[in-house]
């Protein structure tokens, strides 16, 4: 009776031991916020300006007789119009080298980049690269930039945790967090159709945004959302 006892109670510690190191595996970590806090003032909003040439209209359209008063005649010919748009970028090197997507700043005519503390710079567009989607700017500050570092995401695993940060719908400074949910995903994007699917909250205004390891370091950058609605699905 005794040694039955005895086995069960090194059986029941045994397993209490393996299972601890089990959960202990899979947990997820219990906060993201000191990563967060340390790499946000390293994630720059993106701000663009352009100017595209409108087609001629040779008549009134459907929003011409809501946006327009009756009584200004429409002119008809080419016309310009400005476009601003909104990305995301992450510095690179203390002094202002940033890196974005190439279509958050493609034929634009002003980039001005804008950090957690609220100081706007101007930016320079020195290289883009569309086959890659990429793109590189800088700024010129007073004081040394607080920058990351790229890791190797070729070690990164499926699984693994994830965090993203970015300008979402414009909400600067948004933090997400999920997992890799694939490797190698081809999706028809050309001669580097090679990407990391993640489940992290990416929205428009999210592309050229960061998504770091648990190390912190830059795995991949924000590109783009499968969304038939518009808005992230997980994909």
């Amino acid at each position: 009776m005794k040694f039955t006892k005895l086995r069960f109670i090194i059986v029941f510690v045994s397993f209490f031991i393996i299972s601890s190191e089990t959960v202990k595996a899979f947990d997820a970590p219990e906060t993201f916020s000191a990563l967060a806090e340390k790499l946000s003032p390293s994630v720059v909003n993106i701000a663009t300006t352009s100017i595209i040439e409108q087609r001629e209209q040779t008549g009134p359209s459907f929003d011409d007789l809501f946006n327009f008063p009756f009584n200004v005649p429409r002119q008809n010919g080419p016309s310009k119009k400005t476009v601003n748009a909104l990305g995301s970028g992450f510095v690179i090197s203390s002094d202002g080298y940033i890196v974005t997507n190439n279509h958050v700043v493609e034929n634009t005519s002003d980039i001005q980049v804008t950090f957690t503390d609220g100081i706007t710079l101007d930016a320079e567009l020195l290289a883009s690269d569309k086959e890659t989607d990429l793109a590189l700017l800088k700024v010129n500050s007073d004081k040394p930039l607080k920058y990351v570092e790229f890791g190797d995401s070729d070690t990164a695993k499926v699984g693994n945790w994830v965090m993203a940060i970015g300008n979402p719908m414009g909400l600067g400074g948004t933090v997400t967090a999920g997992i890799i949910s694939a490797k190698g995903r081809m999706i028809g994007a050309g001669r580097y159709d090679d990407f990391i699917q993640t489940d992290a909250s990416i929205n428009r205004g999210n592309s050229g945004g960061p998504l770091f390891d648990l190390d912190g370091k830059v795995i991949g950058v924000n590109s783009m959302i499968y969304s038939p609605t518009g808005g992230s699905i997980g994909l």
